[in-house]
C-alpha cells in the first residue's frame, strides 16, 4: 500500500436529485471528500465536477477529464462521497471500480459507502444493484410524467420544430416563429402543386433558408438578412418529408414519436403511429387540414422510383403476402435443362418455426408473363382507340390550364416585387428623415433586397416554363415519345413501379393488383 496518493475528487450532481438537500449538493460533497482526505493525510491534487449530469451513463465532462487525467498517470486515487456519485449504471459502474481501476493500480474510495478497494468490500455488488433499482425507478417515473405532460398537449422538446418556437411566457406552448414560419407555407404550397420534396429542397437551399439544425443554433433577430448561404446548410429531401408529413403543422401536438431502449441506453427506437401521443388544437395551425390533405396525396404521386440497386426482376419490390403484409421474395431454381423461379414470404421463411405465416410459393414466372401479356393488350387497344390523339388533346387542354396558372401568377408575383421596391424606397426616406436607425434601415433593406433576389427567380422560372409549354418542337417531341411508347414491346420494372401500387399474393395464388392508374376503359372479357 502507498505511502502517498494523488487524489482525484470527483463530484456529481443530476438534474434529479433534490436540491433542497443540502447533504447531497456539490459543495456537501467536496466538504465530505476534503475531510476524509484530511484525516487520513492525502493529498487531493484536482477537484472533478458533474454538476447537472445523470448517473445512468458516463457521457460527463468532468468524468471524462478525471479519466484522461488518469491515462496521464496524474492521478492514482479517486474519492466520492458514495457509489451512486460515481454512477448509478449498475454494469458500467461495476466495470470502472472492478476493472478499470485495478488495472491501472488507482486506489477507489466511497467514503458514505465505507467502500475502498485496497480492502474491498463482498457486498459492492448488492450496493450496485440497489442504485440501479433507484435509477430505473426514477427513468420510470421521470417517464410517466413526461407522458402526462404530452397527453395535456405540453410542449416538452428541448427546441420548438421548425416553423415554430416557445411562448416566452409559456414554454410548454408553440407559437409561429415569425421568422421561418412562411417558409414551411411556401413548401407546402409548392408541394400541392405537385413539386417533388427533392427540388423543394433544392429551391430551399438555393434561397438561402437555414436547415432546421442550423436555425435552432443562429441568433433569430438576423439569422435570415445574410444574403449568403455559406454555413446555412443544404436543404435534404428527407428533411423536407418529414416536415410535410408533420401534423403539428395542423396545430396538432403530436410526440412519443420515439422511445428509448432502455433506461441506461440512449438508443432510441421509432414506435407504430397508433402509439403516438396526438393532443388536437393545442397551438395556431400555419396550414389547413385541406392544404394538408392535398400534400399527402401530391406525395404519394411524386413517389420516385428509386434505383439504388438494380431490379433482377420485373415484379420486384411489387410483391406482397396478402395475409401478413410482408414482401414476397423471389429465389431462383436451377434444373438440368431450366432454371426456374418462385416466390416466396419473406416473413414465413424468417419466422417459419413460430408459424406466423404460411410460405406462399407459386410460379413467379408464370406470373411475370401474364403481367406483360397484360400491358401489351393494353397498349393494343389504346393505340386502336386513337388514344393518343386523345392524350395529347388531353395534355394540350391541361397544358393551357397550367399556362394560365403560370400567367397569373406571375402577375401576382410582380406585384409583390413592386410593393417590395416600394418598401425599399419608403426605407430610404426613413432614414434619410431619420426616423430609424441605420441599423434598422440595412437589416430591413437586406432582407426586402433579398425577398426581391427570390421573387426574381420565381418570375424568371415561371417564363421559362411557358416558353417550353408553347413551343411546337417540345410538344411534337411529346407526341411521338407517346406513340413509341404504346407500341413498345418492352416493360420495364420502372414503368410497372409507375403504375402499380403493390401485388398481393394470398395463401390459395390469388392475386390482387392495385393500380395507381385507371385502365378501365381498356379492360377486355
Amino acid at each position: 500500500m502507498k505511502s502517498e496518493y494523488r487524489v482525484g475528487a470527483y463530484e456529481r450532481l443530476s438534474k434529479e436529485d433534490n436540491r433542497n438537500d443540502e447533504s447531497s449538493s456539490i459543495e456537501s460533497q467536496k466538504m465530505i471528500i476534503e475531510s476524509f482526505a484530511s484525516f487520513h493525510q492525502m493529498k487531493i491534487i484536482r477537484h472533478y465536477c458533474d454538476d447537472g449530469y445523470t448517473g445512468s451513463n458516463f457521457n460527463r465532462p468532468g468524468f471524462e477529464d478525471l479519466i484522461n487525467d488518469i491515462e496521464k498517470g496524474y492521478i492514482d486515487c479517486v474519492i466520492v462521497k458514495d457509489l451512486s456519485r460515481l454512477g448509478r449504471e449498475l454494469y458500467k459502474t461495476g466495470t470502472y471500480i472492478e476493472d478499470y481501476f485495478l488495472a491501472r493500480q488507482v486506489r477507489f474510495i466511497a467514503v458514505n459507502d465505507g467502500y475502498d478497494s485496497n480492502v474491498g468490500d463482498a457486498m459492492l455488488g448488492i450496493r450496485l444493484s440497489v442504485n440501479d433499482l433507484y435509477l430505473r425507478d426514477t427513468s420510470k417515473k421521470i417517464r410517466s410524467s413526461l407522458d402526462a405532460k404530452r397527453k395535456k398537449g405540453d410542449y416538452i422538446g428541448s427546441f420548438a420544430k421548425y416553423g415554430y418556437m416557445k411562448n416566452p411566457q409559456n414554454p410548454k406552448q408553440l407559437i409561429p416563429d415569425p421568422m421561418v414560419s412562411s417558409h414551411i407555407i411556401q413548401m407546402f404550397e409548392w408541394a400541392s402543386v405537385g413539386l417533388g420534396t427533392g427540388k423543394i429542397a433544392q429551391k430551399l437551399t438555393s434561397c438561402g433558408y437555414p436547415i432546421p439544425s442550423v436555425y435552432k443554433n443562429e441568433n433569430r433577430s438576423h439569422v435570415l438578412l445574410k444574403n449568403e448561404n455559406q454555413g446555412r446548410g443544404i436543404w435534404r429531401a428527407q428533411t423536407v418529408k418529414s416536415i410535410l408529413t408533420d401534423q403539428i403543422y395542423l396545430g396538432h401536438m403530436v410526440q412519443g414519436r420515439w422511445k428509448k431502449l432502455s433506461y441506461h441506453s440512449k438508443k432510441l427506437v421509432e414506435l407504430p403511429e397508433d402509439q403516438w401521443i396526438i393532443v388536437k388544437n393545442t397551438h395556431q395551425p400555419l396550414i389547413s387540414q385541406e392544404l394538408f390533405d392535398k400534400v399527402q396525396i401530391a406525395l404519394k404521386k411524386t413517389k420516385k422510383y428509386s434505383a439504388k440497386k438494380d431490379k433482377k426482376y420485373l415484379l420486384q419490390g411489387l410483391l406482397f403476402c396478402k395475409e401478413c403484409g410482408h414482401a414476397i421474395s423471389i429465389s431462383e431454381k436451377k434444373y438440368k435443362t431450366k432454371t426456374s423461379h418462385y416466390g416466396h414470404c419473406n416473413y414465413y421463411q424468417k419466422y417459419s418455426k413460430y408459424k406466423l405465416c404460411t410460405a406462399h410459393h407459386f410460379n413467379y414466372d408464370q406470373l411475370e408473363q401474364d403481367m406483360r401479356d397484360f400491358f401489351l393488350k393494353i397498349g393494343e387497344k389504346m393505340t386502336e382507340d386513337r388514344t393518343v390523339d386523345k392524350l395529347m388533346a388531353s395534355f394540350f387542354r391541361f397544358n393551357d390550364q397550367n399556362l394560365k396558372k403560370n400567367q397569373d401568377k406571375i402577375k401576382e408575383l410582380k406585384k409583390e416585387y413592386n410593393k417590395k421596391n416600394n418598401l425599399i424606397l419608403k426605407l430610404y426616406e426613413d432614414r434619410l428623415n431619420d426616423i430609424i436607425s441605420l441599423q434598422q434601415y440595412q437589416l430591413l433593406a437586406s432582407k426586402y433586397d433579398n425577398d426581391i433576389k427570390i421573387l426574381l427567380k420565381e418570375i424568371k422560372g415561371l417564363k421559362k416554363a411557358i416558353v417550353m409549354k408553347t413551343n411546337d418542337c417540345v410538344q411534337k417531341k411529346y407526341q411521338q415519345r407517346l406513340r413509341e411508347f404504346l407500341k413498345s414491346q418492352y416493360i420495364t420494372h420502372e414503368f410497372l413501379y409507375q403504375v402499380i401500387d403493390r401485388i398481393d399474393i394470398s395463401e390459395n395464388k390469388t392475386v390482387d393488383i392495385y393500380f395507381k392508374v385507371d385502365f378501365s376503359n381498356y379492360l377486355t372479357e
